[in-house]
């Protein structure tokens, strides 16, 4: 049967007067053919078609829902559809434009916008996301077209409640998101939420950072199935210092400063003791946020299920691949020295999910598994006489001044910086995170080469003109030695005699959205360290360099879903083991008790861009 036949043939249920409440006892049902499970709706003829859950429309369906004479005549499938608006996207002229259509097709038929990306994922991500999404960002009050998500403004915020409880009662007009109708509440199973102030390497874009939260909550359903139905994006707008939004007629936010202190920190508490109340079992995704609140924030809140990507997510990544290649050198994670160059959020969260590596794994204490970094910023090795200058993150990784008295040292140069770290650290591991284009230089390279047999080198910067090292050099300065890893995609490096290197990408998408599925599956309490731990310990063991050397570090992400299967399962898992997890089907899959082994009952659970039936209610 065509593809074109399978659409028109789909089932068109019999209208009823009222939709049934699918309770956690049917969640079963839901698994065996989630696909063919119907989308509830009273919407007929126009009002059908402006919304954007997105749907085939069969024969049958546009004779029930009234819609003959609003659609051409001949009924093309999903397959099809997506083959024009792909045609559609390729003949945007920029980056810029490609966004934008991207997003205009989100809102006219996410089913389809949905089919895209996943069957494109690797070549539009930086379109939807980074770099994309930053110039997007930054002329977000110029492209505007319609609102998407929730604006939460400090001038309005006494309206707060009645806002959530509006994009509340907007989602469960959606029969396609809740699993148990007698309980509202349960409609969100995510929310994601910037301020907007450190927005993608632009730094601070005010409301524009919506989009941000849009394109972060596109990723999790991309990567792992999660209902985009069922996450609410969120801005804070808490003012912003960009005069430049102030001098722009157009800036839709909120124009004054920044607010700061203890009217920020009671207007972000107010907003998750909100959205507490209201989504009891949602996870929040905190994003962007400056790094003098991020941490704070992310120390404060450590007790509700949330999670900060910019610090656990890129550390945890980063981790995954540290593993993998240390797996293939041959030695132990408590044996590295590692340096990072660039320490603000991404650099400390790196370093912060590796000491509990070192922790977690090697059983180090936290001072042992601290002394096992030299962390570099813009004023040099991390010291400890630098005292109030050091932000809270910093603290833990200063050295003591007197390890550097009798460093041999670099001339007109006190002996703190990059070059004088490696010469004399010796580093086994070389991190950056300092948007510092090309500041791993041949010299650099060759030292740290001299003194390791398999360098771990990884210039994880974004985007690729700001990477730290081309992957390339890396291998040429270190006769292939190098294992690499970077924050942008780059191609595969010639080796010679026929063989390649694959270059991984640290790509956050390839943890967060597991990490997220597997802790909204479990209905956990927390996102805790060794949850995290067991996501990460599972996407290393899936590296494709384990059995073959040339091989990327890290699965490519094309594979996402599958990966995000697994590593999902082992958080569930971890979850469960915790005492975590508060699931009670999820609780008995895990002990074997449930009617599906736990990896099938996840793929079960992941909401996937096809058109599904339509079923018409009073």
């Amino acid at each position: 049967m065509s593809s074109s036949s399978k659409i028109a043939r789909t089932r068109v249920v019999a209208p009823s007067s009222r939709p049934q409440s699918r309770g956690l006892a049917d969640r079963t049902i839901i698994a065996a053919n989630k696909n063919q499970v119907p989308i509830r709706t009273n919407l007929r003829g126009s009002a059908l078609l402006n919304t954007p859950r997105g749907a085939g429309f069969s024969r049958e369906e546009r004779q029930i829902f009234g819609l003959e004479g609003f659609l051409p005549y001949d009924v093309h499938s999903l397959e099809k559809q997506a083959l024009r608006a792909y045609n559609q996207l390729l003949k945007q002229p920029s980056v810029i434009l490609k966004h934008a259509f991207l997003a205009s097709l989100r809102d006219q038929n996410q089913v389809l916008f949905y089919k895209i990306m996943q069957d494109h994922l690797k070549e539009l991500l930086g379109v939807l996301y980074t770099p994309g999404a930053a110039e997007a960002v930054a002329n977000y009050s110029n492209l505007f077209r319609r609102p998407v998500g929730c604006y939460i403004s400090f001038p309005n915020q006494d309206g707060m409640r009645a806002q959530l409880e509006g994009h509340l009662l907007d989602v469960n007009r959606t029969a396609d998101v809740a699993y148990d109708s007698n309980n509202p509440h349960d409609a969100i199973d995510l929310v994601v939420v910037t301020d907007a102030e450190a927005i993608l390497g632009i730094g601070d874009q005010g409301v524009g950072g919506i989009t941000i939260s849009t394109s972060k909550a596109a990723l999790y359903t991309l990567g792992a199935g999660i209902n985009p139905n069922r996450i609410l994006p969120v801005v804070l707008d808490c003012g912003t210092d960009n005069h430049a939004l102030f001098s722009d007629s157009l800036y839709m936010g909120w124009k004054r400063t920044r607010i700061r202190g203890k009217n920020y920190d009671q207007f972000v508490d107010r907003f998750i003791k909100n959205c507490r109340e209201l989504f009891p079992n949602a996870i929040i995704h905190f994003e962007d946020f400056g790094m003098a609140n991020a941490y704070r924030l992310m120390e404060k809140y450590k007790h509700i299920p949330m999670f900060n990507d910019d610090i656990q997510g890129t550390g945890a990544v980063a981790l995954a691949a540290l593993i993998a290649a240390i797996k293939v050198s041959g030695a132990s994670l408590k044996d590295q020295r590692i340096v990072i160059y660039g320490a603000g959020s991404a650099g400390m969260g790196i370093a912060e999910q590796i000491k509990d590596g070192l922790m977690i794994l090697e059983g180090l204490t936290e001072e042992e598994a601290c002394r096992r970094f030299w962390c570099v910023d813009r004023n040099g090795l991390l010291v400890e006489s630098m005292g109030n200058n050091l932000r809270h993150a910093q603290l833990p990784y200063a050295r003591p001044d007197e390890e550097t008295e009798h460093w041999a040292k670099s001339e007109d140069n006190d002996g703190t910086w990059l070059m004088d770290v490696v010469k004399n650290v010796k580093p086994t591991v070389l991190i950056g995170t300092s948007t510092h284009s090309r500041a791993f230089s041949e010299e650099l390279i060759r030292e740290m080469g001299k003194h390791v047999e398999r360098p771990i080198i990884f210039p994880m910067s974004n985007p690729t003109a700001l990477c730290e090292v081309d992957p390339a050099d890396a291998l040429h300065w270190t006769e292939n030695r190098a294992l690499v890893a970077t924050g942008s995609p780059f191609p595969p490096v010639e080796l010679g005699n026929g063989k390649q290197y694959t270059v991984a990408q640290t790509n956050n998408a390839l943890i967060y959205p597991a990490l997220g599925l597997g802790a909204i599956l479990a209905r956990s309490n927390t996102i805790s360290n060794s949850m995290l731990m067991a996501g990460v310990n599972s996407l290393a063991s899936l590296s494709p360099a384990l059995s073959n050397p040339e091989a990327s570090l890290l699965p490519d992400l094309a594979d996402v879903r599958n990966v995000s299967v697994d590593v999902a399962a082992a958080v569930v898992r971890q979850a469960v083991q915790d005492g975590n997890a508060k699931d009670e089907n999820t609780i008995k899959v895990v002990n074997g008790k449930g009617p599906l082994p736990l990896e099938e009952y996840i793929r079960s659970r992941m909401w996937d861009a096809v058109y599904r039936p339509l079923e018409l209610v009073d």
